[in-house]
């Protein structure tokens, strides 16, 4: 899948500064450790742990785009490209410390539209273009919500119906606050298909 990058790939790259992680998606990252991503119409590159590294879109077996929101911090993007010996790597919007970089946005959506833009016709016949989260994921961030919600919204509504306590309300309009962008986001999130030809609004973060 990788090689070091020869000269021959050194033409028409554009470079997008982008935080990235080799490996499976999803889990805690500490701090992200690698920056910088390119594209040519040859393939993609980027450096990890000192080491250049390059493909061809031809290696894509499966690409993932998923929104995410932060509390107080906001909206941010992932892109998990796979390859076909196993091996992933996740571009994201997020910033080295993994909270939402509002300055990142217009570079991820870039390099999001251009990495299909640059897929050939067989390439986006062969790959596999998935939005949102897993089946699994999704499930347990459903069972979350529906969590929350009772905790923060029904229970205090409850409250405010039997004592009348305004404080019961604050904490029932709090848990609102919270449970609102995170209910979007896991609908935005909904597994699904999409047309690598027409990237809708819903596959990018907005703020």
């Amino acid at each position: 899948m990788e090689a070091n990058a020869s000269d021959s790939t050194q033409a028409v790259r554009r470079y997008y500064d982008l935080y990235f992680r080799e490996g499976p998606a999803g889990g805690f990252v500490f701090r992200y450790r690698d920056c910088g991503m390119r594209l040519s119409a040859a393939g993609m590159e980027w450096e990890s742990a000192g080491e250049r590294r390059f493909t061809d879109y031809s290696t894509i077996d499966e690409v993932r785009l998923q929104t995410g929101h932060l509390p107080k911090s906001g909206y941010f993007g992932t892109c998990q490209i796979t390859f076909r010996n196993g091996r992933s790597v996740t571009v994201t919007s997020l910033d080295s410390w993994g909270s939402p970089d509002a300055e990142r946005l217009d570079d991820y959506a870039e390099f999001v539209q251009d990495l299909h833009g640059h897929l050939s016709d067989e390439d986006r016949r062969r790959i596999r273009f998935h939005a949102g989260s897993t089946p699994g994921r999704q499930m347990a961030g459903t069972i979350s919500i529906g969590l929350g919600a009772v905790m923060f919204v029904v229970l205090p509504l409850v409250l405010v119906v039997i004592t009348g306590e305004a404080k019961a309300l604050f904490l029932m309009l709090g848990g609102i606050a919270f449970i609102f962008p995170a209910f979007r986001t896991l609908k935005k999130n909904e597994p699904r298909e999409y047309d690598p030809r027409h990237l809708d609004e819903d596959l990018f973060p907005h703020t």
